[in-house]
């Protein structure tokens, strides 16, 4: 598909859009597994992170659900995070993906990345100042068994700053960032259909 096909689909599904109010009932008819298909599609084309907003912001907006404990939720009808953590010796980031619909990922076995960006503050001055990326590939549901599935997105931090004290027993800042298709390009990143979570680490020897 060329660019241009691409983005005549993407004016056409945003004129849809904006014939819908901003609710949770909109997302439902309008940011479905069309909208997912449209998305996947404009990111292989080479979106940028600007087109990509001007064209599904609203599938964000329509869902988001605020701060609750250390969980932002943008878009997490498909897939969210609901815990993250450090292993200290392995120097290995990891986070649960839950996925919660049969549908929306791609056919099977091509799918999808659901990709996890992980920051870390360690000096606790509130700049990221190192990020290593993971991430799960997945598919549309053939299996019998229904939603929802827990897989795990890790990334091993090897080439951290020296301001990441490993072994020293300091605590640190970490943020997780959750983003289906496209790939997180920075600690401020918002994804679309994704979650953020920001939790403390120990550097524990």
């Amino acid at each position: 598909m060329t660019h241009r096909s691409v983005f005549r689909s993407l004016g056409l599904l945003a004129a849809v859009c904006a014939g819908f109010p901003l609710t949770a009932a909109a997302q439902t008819q309008v940011c479905d597994d069309n909208a997912r298909a449209a998305y996947q599609s404009a990111v292989d084309a080479g979106a940028s992170e600007a087109e990509l907003e001007a064209q599904f912001g609203r599938c964000r907006e329509s869902t988001t659900q605020g701060v609750t404990a250390t969980i932002y939720n943008f878009n997490s009808w498909y897939e969210k995070m609901n815990g993250c953590g450090l292993h200290p010796q392995q120097r290995r980031a990891a986070c649960d993906v839950e996925i919660r619909q049969n549908f929306g990922y791609g056919a099977f076995p091509t799918g999808s990345n659901e990709y996890v960006l992980f920051c870390f503050d360690c000096d606790l001055n509130g700049t990221f100042e190192y990020a290593t990326m993971g991430g799960v590939h997945v598919t549309n549901n053939i299996s019998p068994q229904g939603p929802s599935w827990y897989h795990s997105a890790n990334a091993l931090a090897t080439n951290a700053p020296t301001t990441c004290a490993w072994n020293s027993g300091r605590t640190i800042r970490m943020r997780a960032i959750l983003s289906w298709a496209a790939r997180p390009t920075s600690c401020a990143y918002k994804p679309i259909w994704g979650s953020w979570m920001d939790f403390q680490a120990r550097l524990d020897p």
